[in-house]
């Protein structure tokens, strides 16, 4: 048994545990050489990428969404902006009424006393609405001849009288319906012109009323032309220089301070310059002369449209306003010379083309002022005289007279 152990022992490869030492440099050498080479990083997407027309379809819908976004956002500020914006007006309007010691507060005096700027109104009271009145019944009130609804609208909702409905403003279709309407007409005019004549000065700077006005010159001119274009033959044209005249009364006092300063300058220079052309006229020919008649009646003809401007021969009644008014130009303007060289007060402005109030209130200032008349130079005095000799001479028509005043100005 021990022998077979000892061949055992000795046949058999002897096996020894490696020393720890060379164990381990053999493992760090094995390992070195079994290490793959190092490799760059690279990132890759874990999942690809959609298609480009997804891509596509959902920016779309983003953008939609976006928009709606900004254009809900758009129209809440549009919102919040127009409902700031009539708080504003309506601040402002009643501002207005507060202020315009003419037209809205005539409206109250006339409910309260029939008054309305010192004098009884014509047409009397009238009774408001309960709800506002729409254009559409105007236009009813027209065709059925109710004058008192016409009123009504006049005192209390002064607007709609000048509002188009379909093609047509109030005046121009109550106009078209024919010789049976005048006096709604006649009516209607009568409004526009009583507006006009309750502005003060300082209402005349206001948006809201210069809105008014020009709505107003605009009823007014489309119904002058269409006077003129629909006026049957041999028929004359009625109410052209009531037009005419409320159009000029809605430019107001601002219009004829202007053309009351230009006509004075012509004046002065055709008086500075009537010794000298008188005495250079016989040996020049052609001389150009100062002519303030006809720029004061060019000044008030301005206004007619072109239509009534087409007319040969003009029209009877327009044609008499227009004189009235270019000689009340000449007599307010030569007043002016003299005040500002005596340092008096001119003319009052409120009697302008209103037949001979003008120069009534002419021929009183001369009276009243005739000790100052005579630190005036010659010329001044002698136009003064002229224009009181031969512009209230009631035995001619106010046309006459203008001629004669201007044989006596524009020809010397």
């Amino acid at each position: 048994m021990a022998s077979s152990s000892a061949n055992y022992s000795a046949s058999s490869p002897s096996i020894l545990p490696p020393s720890p030492g060379r164990h381990k440099t053999v493992s760090s050498h094995s390992v070195g050489q079994s290490r793959s080479p190092r490799i760059q990083s690279s990132p890759i997407l874990l999942q690809p990428l959609p298609p480009t027309s997804s891509l596509t379809k959902e920016s779309v819908y983003a953008s939609e969404l976006e928009l709606d976004k900004q254009t809900r956002q758009l129209k809440q500020e549009t919102q919040l902006a127009e409902a700031l914006q009539d708080q504003l007006w309506s601040v402002e309007r009643a501002a207005i009424r507060d202020a315009q010691g003419t037209w809205s507060k005539l409206q109250m005096q006339s409910q309260s006393n029939g008054k309305g700027k010192g004098r009884r109104d014509s047409w009397g009271e009238s009774n408001g609405f309960n709800h506002p009145p729409q254009a559409y019944e105007l236009y009813r009130a027209i065709d059925k001849h109710d004058i008192e609804f016409i009123m009504r609208i006049r005192d209390h909702a002064f607007d709609i009288l000048l509002q188009k409905n379909g093609n047509e403003f109030p005046i121009v279709y109550a106009s078209r319906l024919g010789e049976n309407w005048r006096d709604i007409v006649i009516l209607l005019v009568g409004a526009l012109s009583r507006y006009v004549n309750h502005l003060e000065p300082e209402d005349f700077e206001k948006k809201e009323t210069l809105r008014t006005l020009k709505a107003l010159r605009a009823n007014l001119k489309l119904a002058i032309d269409h006077t003129l274009l629909h006026l049957p033959p041999g028929q004359t044209p009625v109410l052209l220089s009531s037009y005419l005249q409320v159009l000029i009364m809605s430019e107001g006092d601002n219009f004829l301070h202007r053309a009351i300063n230009d006509i004075s300058l012509l004046l002065r220079s055709s008086s500075s310059s009537s010794s000298s052309s008188s005495s250079s006229s016989s040996s020049t020919t052609g001389t150009s002369f100062v002519q303030p008649v006809k720029e004061a009646e060019e000044i008030v003809r301005k206004f007619c449209t072109k239509e009534l401007r087409g007319v040969k021969g003009g029209v009877g009644d327009v044609e008499e306003y227009i004189a009235n008014a270019a000689l009340d130009l000449i007599i307010l303007s030569s007043w002016s010379l003299a005040a500002t060289s005596l340092g008096l007060d001119n003319l009052p402005t409120h009697t302008f083309a209103r037949d001979l109030r003008t120069y009534v209130t002419f021929a009183e200032a001369l009276e009243v002022n005739a000790s100052s008349l005579g630190r005036l130079n010659s010329r001044i005095r002698k136009l003064l005289n002229q224009l009181k000799d031969l512009a209230g001479d009631s035995r001619k028509s106010v046309r006459g007279r203008l001629r004669d005043i201007q044989d006596v100005i524009d020809k010397e």
